[in-house]
């Protein structure tokens, strides 16, 4: 076996068993888990408050309003009066199951006039009760609510430019899954990154690097460290998207069920998304990867390169900062990216590597992406990893055995020449 395999081989074995590996990976899944289901909960807990009303006024009025706001604005009505007290207050709608607000109806000139008492002021603001235009209109005209609901309807036809998404829900969706996608790799190269860091550091200021590069190549050494690094992120990454794929079904029933929607037959909650899920192109999930393992070998050897400048852990932070900028910038062009894939800046940006990886992840997310582009961009990534590891490996060489200070270009210069 050679060296950069022996080293590979050494550091996952060395990772995969440590407990705090698998705390983390755990404690990820955990986190995945708590993160999707926190829409639903809040989603819940908005409709508690807000769309909970006591509605109040003359019964054929109330009867009237109270279909229209349960139907078509998601209104639930949990007490139904003649008339509202003189003064509402808090305590007031605790007594009536906790309600988002109080509203009176009546007639004032032939039209509708509201009274509303909210507890939240913002939760209730100009079209909230748009769905009571229809019976105004017919207070106001005497024509028939049937016509008034059917006229303030506009029929259409949307049709796409881009084929990719067969309808909206679809391209809803995959915005969403991208912009988790991007975040999922902004997280995972920021920790895998530092991890790489933090082991090359701590190698160095141990003095194990010395025995280390006494017998591997230095940057045979970094490469093996990089590939370890990058399998176990791998690892992790599988197992976080792995549990938000088999959630994700649940947590677009609990959505449903929170917003009011009636459940869906037995056995198929979920299957739009599930649908959408194995609509996508086995291709893109490869260029997904390959992406995912270019820009992450990017990062990690540049960090590894810095880590070995520094003799004591406590200076990392001074490496690490002007390292993590690039990274920053990337995943906010990436959301970028998400609004307008195919904005000239967005497409130049998908060349230029450290920001590729991110800009080309949302790209393919969302946008039919010509081939040339997407292998000119994954082409581009793949030699400037080579770059980064000739570089990084002649950094490497000279600042794992440099203690005290930091080389002076000169050294460096004559290190890369080397």
């Amino acid at each position: 076996m050679n060296e950069i395999g022996i080293v590979f081989v050494a550091e996952m074995l060395r990772k995969l068993r440590s407990r705090l590996f698998w705390l983390a990976t755990l404690g990820g899944m955990l986190g995945v888990a708590v993160i999707l289901e926190t829409p639903a909960f809040l989603a819940g807990v908005a409709r508690s408050t807000s769309s909970d009303i006591v509605l109040a006024g003359p019964a054929p009025l109330r009867a009237q309003a109270t279909k229209l706001l349960q139907t078509h604005d998601d209104f639930r009505v949990v007490a139904s009066l003649d008339a509202l007290p003189a003064h509402v207050t808090t305590k007031y709608l605790d007594e009536h199951g906790k309600a988002g607000a109080a509203v009176a109806i009546s007639l004032r000139g032939g039209l509708l006039h509201l009274e509303v008492y909210p507890r939240d002021l913002s939760a209730f603001d100009d079209v909230t009760f748009r769905s009571l235009v229809p019976l105004n209109i017919e207070l106001a005209t005497g024509a028939p609510r049937a016509t008034i609901v059917r006229a303030s309807k506009i029929d259409r036809s949307v049709h796409g430019l881009d084929k990719k998404f067969k309808t909206s829900a679809a391209a809803t969706l995959a915005h969403g899954v991208a912009l988790g996608l991007v975040f999922t790799l902004y997280l995972a190269i920021i920790l895998a990154s530092q991890s790489v860091m933090a082991a090359v550091a701590e190698e160095k200021t141990s003095r194990i690097a010395e025995i280390l590069v006494s017998t591997i190549e230095p940057g045979n050494l970094l490469a093996g460290k990089t590939f370890a690094a990058a399998a176990v992120a791998i690892t992790q990454l599988a197992l976080w998207i792995l549990t938000a794929l088999a959630m994700l079904p649940h947590v677009v029933a609990s959505l449903g069920a929170a917003a009011g929607a009636p459940p869906p037959p037995h056995g198929a909650h979920g299957d739009g998304v599930l649908d959408a899920l194995l609509g996508i192109d086995p291709l893109e999930i490869v260029w997904f990867l390959g992406f995912f393992i270019v820009g992450y070998l990017q990062y990690a050897t540049i960090y590894a390169a810095g880590a070995s400048l520094v003799s004591r852990t406590e200076d990392l932070a001074s490496v690490t900062t002007p390292l993590i900028m690039p990274v920053v910038a990337a995943f906010f062009l990436a959301q970028y990216a998400l609004l307008d894939p195919n904005a000239p800046v967005v497409v130049a940006c998908g060349f230029i590597p450290f920001l590729s990886p991110f800009v080309m992840f949302a790209r393919i997310s969302i946008a039919s992406i010509p081939l040339w582009q997407t292998a000119l961009a994954f082409g581009i990534d793949a030699l400037t990893v080579v770059a980064c590891f000739w570089f990084a490996g002649r950094i490497y060489r000279l600042g794992m055995l440099l203690y005290g200070k930091l080389p002076t270009p000169r050294q460096i210069f004559a290190a890369l020449r080397a």
